[in-house]
């Protein structure tokens, strides 16, 4: 089973305990603390032998990099509060796409977080507060993550 099937059929499981209304974060922190448990056992030598464990998948994503989207009112100052935060923390822009519609702001980013001088939860932390003082909604989650649980 793939890392991506894996993390599918985790979150799947967890969203059909919790119900499809849970806290998205909750979903998300319990689905990579089952992962994270889940590859230290296969890491010391538990895999079943039919099993093939452990092979990326190009369309998995990475848990290296963030998916971060940015919706609200329009206004100067949003695009580099993001990328702000992102260069403090060391973590480069791979793709960004912004747009605004009848005043309505929306923007995806790809970050990559291989050098991040924090942990995810941190960062996802700060983006929460500067999406609060710049009046948007900020919402960040590592990519492997996103794309498994935007699969249900």
């Amino acid at each position: 089973m793939a890392n991506e099937d894996l993390i599918y059929r985790i979150t799947q499981a967890v969203y059909e305990r919790l119900g499809a209304t849970t806290d998205e974060q909750l979903v998300e922190q319990l689905v990579t603390d089952i992962y994270r448990l889940v590859q230290e056992t296969i890491k010391q030598g538990s895999r079943p032998s039919t099993s093939s464990y452990g092979a990326p998948s190009t369309s998995q994503g990475s848990s290296s990099r963030m998916i971060i989207s940015v919706f609200g009112l329009d206004h100067p100052g949003i695009v580099a509060g993001v990328a702000q935060i992102l260069a403090e923390s060391a973590c480069s822009i791979i793709d960004i796409n912004q747009t605004v519609v009848q005043g309505k702001f929306a923007m995806v980013i790809i970050a990559d977080t291989t050098r991040a001088r924090e942990s995810a939860a941190e960062l996802k932390e700060r983006l929460r507060s500067e999406g609060e003082k710049l009046g948007v909604r900020i919402y960040a989650q590592r990519e492997d993550l996103f794309n498994a649980m935007h699969r249900i």
